[in-house]
């Protein structure tokens, strides 16, 4: 089930040492931009996926600085990334929607702090000045105009003090500044008729210098990359399939898979109908059945192969009990789930995050997996499928099905035999090492499976089941 997002760190009360963002002298390089992901070499670090997103969409480096770490986990079940003036967090334990935080930095940082701008207001001190009750403190002037000109509530948070004059160390002269939840504003006459009147301090930076746990992830890296993809199509499928295609490919994307992790599909998140999913065709003991769900197989397919594909360690893959269509006829290649018993795990085992892109387009009927992180120089190579034991199916199966409309009659299911198949994939590392990786699938026969409606009187030459309760 889902947990509520975790937006607030554990760290101990921390002085406040004041570190002014001044304004570029000269404009800074230009990201290496990708679909996905930017790599700012001036620092050596990766914005990626919904970070990336969110950063694009509210200021950029004017309002959250540059990268100052890759992406991390914390140790608190959280994966973090520090900007100079701002901490993003990732928590993969919710919806996708939710997963995507900023710490409250300014109010961690001010913690404690008893100067009487920080006392919480009845009211404005000023009438001209917006009043925020939820905070207890106003906003107004240059202050105000950049708050509300930068999507001010969503990304720094309710005013926490009123303005009030603060030394700065670094600089050697006092600033009028003003905090929020996520931000310092300071402002600086020298600026005046420029973009740069209003900076944000650098609590990121102030607050990293502080975080033994992000001491690895300073390191500069090299620009991010596409290790693996794999796409399937679903032309042929219901709208009911295709809806739960769609909502657990929105559940999987953005997620990141740390160092050493092991991802499990159906550790993913809720596929229940009260997190969308509807019911929809699926093979259940052999047979087509309607379970809340259906096409999920095709998802934990689907990535199984932008895995395989990229040279990462699978650790749990069950294959179909029958040869599918959906997926290009790849014998031996695909992975079945059925949460939670039946499951699809892979693990880590690179030096870097690994970010998963799922997108799904209905203009092409077509789902994709991307996996994105640093490459190790491993190269994958496949040799297969060879199939053995051919075994044909029996009997046409047919099955009422009292929601279908009177005399109607649906084939689900064409015929077709068992086979038992090995594909093998061997991956080779840069410094020549080899894994070789056996994927055996027993599939069994299948018979040409239809479902009937009101009315209508199966054949004599087939094999009548009962209908699912």
């Amino acid at each position: 089930m889902y947990r509520p997002a975790v937006l607030i760190i554990a760290l101990l009360a921390l002085a406040v040492l004041l570190v002014p963002a001044a304004p570029p002298a000269v404009a800074a390089p230009a990201a290496q931009q990708s679909d996905a992901f930017a790599f700012y070499p001036q620092t050596g670090h990766n914005v990626g996926m919904q970070i990336k997103q969110y950063f694009d969409a509210n200021g950029g480096l004017d309002v959250f600085g540059l990268p100052l770490t890759e992406l991390f986990a914390d140790g608190s079940g959280l994966q973090v990334q520090y900007f100079e003036r701002a901490r993003f967090e990732l928590n993969p334990t919710v919806a996708p929607a939710q997963r995507l935080g900023l710490t409250r930095l300014g109010a961690i940082l001010t913690a404690g702090r008893s100067e009487p701008a920080f006392a919480w207001l009845a009211a404005a001190p000023d009438p001209a000045r917006s009043f925020f009750t939820q905070s207890g403190h106003s906003l107004g002037g240059a202050f105000g105009w950049f708050w509300q000109t930068h999507n001010g509530l969503s990304v720094f948070g309710y005013p926490i003090s009123e303005e009030f004059q603060e030394w700065n160390e670094t600089a050697g002269q006092v600033y009028l500044v003003q905090y929020f939840e996520r931000a310092r504003f300071e402002y600086h006459p020298e600026n005046v008729g420029t973009p740069y009147e209003v900076l944000i301090g650098s609590l990121g930076r102030q607050i990293l210098d502080r975080d033994p746990s992000a001491v690895a992830a300073l390191a500069p890296a090299h620009p991010v990359e596409l290790l693996g993809q794999a796409s399937t199509g679903f032309s042929t499928s219901a709208s009911e399939r295709i809806t739960n295609i769609t909502r657990a490919s929105e559940m999987i994307d953005g997620y990141v898979v740390p160092p050493g992790t092991e991802f499990s599909f159906a550790g993913v998140g809720d596929f229940s109908e009260a997190n969308g999913f509807v019911d929809g065709y699926a093979i259940v003991s052999g047979r087509i059945e309607k379970v809340v769900g259906g096409g999920l197989c095709q998802v934990s397919t689907t990535l199984f192969r932008a895995v395989s594909n990229a040279g990462l360690q699978v650790t749990r893959r069950i294959g179909h009990s029958h040869v599918v269509f959906f997926y290009e006829n790849i014998l031996g290649f695909d992975a079945t789930v059925y949460t939670p018993d039946v499951d699809f795990r892979w693990r880590n085992d690179s030096p870097s995050p690994i970010y998963i892109a799922g997108t799904v387009d209905l203009s092409t009927s077509r789902m994709t997996f991307q996996l994105w992180g640093l490459s190790d120089g491993r190269t994958v190579a496949y040799d297969g499928p060879y199939p053995k034991n051919w075994t044909k199916p029996s009997l046409p199966t047919w099955q009422f099905d009292p929601t279908l409309p009177k005399g109607a009659v649906r084939q689900l299911v064409h015929g077709r035999s068992g086979v038992d198949v090995n594909y093998y994939r061997t991956v080779t590392f840069a410094d020549g090492r080899t894994r070789r990786d056996t994927y055996y699938t027993h599939y069994t026969p299948w018979e040409d499976f239809f479902i009937y409606g009101p009315g209508v009187t199966p054949p004599s030459n087939v094999q009548v089941v009962p209908p699912k309760p």
